[in-house]
């Protein structure tokens, strides 16, 4: 991972430490995660009840057996093999009033569906609660390459390994929209290729974000605009921040 110009390495935080930090210090109850595939994160994190939202889910009945036989607490947890949109579309007629305390996004990584994801996100946050991204800094132009899923960014770069997508413009969108309402703190922890972080202000209402949609001008942004200066378009910060601001903010149990 780079921040001006320098790759930090041997980070200690990632995606899972970062999400059960938010839950610990949150005394958060309710966890949805999107986009699970094979639970790898999903059934590590440690929450009272939790939702998996994933068309193509791939926890296994055994790792299932195996998280319950852990912490029989994943008796409750819930998988919806569902698509992002079908999910929040299900919540809104059937649960409008569910919040969940802890999200966290790492769906199809195009910037139009992140968006879309965070937009939604937010309209079932717990205004006390998080949201965190994954994979908004790529430290790479091939690891930035748009595309509908990992496996055709492989096709069109010719390899295998890492991709995050370009999901990181879905954050730079998220940043240019909260300075006209200022309703919500935003940062990027340098690690794990980039956790993107939302915490709602005391000014935040949820019904002030339901307009906001992908735009072409986001869509159609090069990779360079990302590499010339992360810590203003992704808000690049250390992996530490994370407990400064925690601690700074002496926030209250969810």
């Amino acid at each position: 991972m780079r921040i001006k110009g320098i790759f930090v390495r041997n980070q200690p935080m990632n995606r899972q430490k970062a999400i059960q930090l938010l839950i610990d210090r949150l005394h958060a109850r309710y966890y949805l995660e999107i986009g699970v595939f094979d639970g790898r994160c999903f059934m590590e994190i440690r929450a009272p009840y939790k939702v998996a939202v994933d068309p193509d889910m791939k926890i296994t009945f055994r790792y299932k057996l195996h998280a319950i036989r852990k912490r029989v607490e994943n008796l409750r947890n819930q998988y919806k093999h569902l698509t992002s949109d079908a999910y929040f579309a299900s919540l809104q007629s059937s649960s409008p009033g569910r919040l969940f305390d802890v999200i966290f996004i790492d769906g199809l990584h195009t910037y139009s569906q992140t968006f879309i994801d965070i937009i939604h996100a937010l309209q079932f946050l717990n205004p006390k609660g998080a949201i965190v991204l994954h994979d908004i800094n790529p430290d790479t132009e091939a690891l930035a390459l748009p595309a509908s899923s990992r496996s055709a960014a492989m096709q069109a770069v010719g390899k295998s390994g890492g991709w995050c997508g370009d999901s990181w413009k879905a954050f730079h969108h998220l940043i240019a929209c909260n300075r006209s309402l200022n309703q919500l703190d935003l940062f990027t922890l340098n690690c794990d290729f980039g956790l993107g972080v939302i915490f709602p202000k005391e000014e935040f209402n949820r019904n002030d974000w339901k307009g906001f949609s992908p735009e072409s001008h986001y869509e159609n942004l090069p990779y360079e605009v990302l590499d010339r200066n992360r810590a203003d378009v992704i808000k690049l910060v250390e992996p530490d921040f994370i407990n400064q601001y925690l601690n700074s903010k002496q926030l209250k149990s969810v």
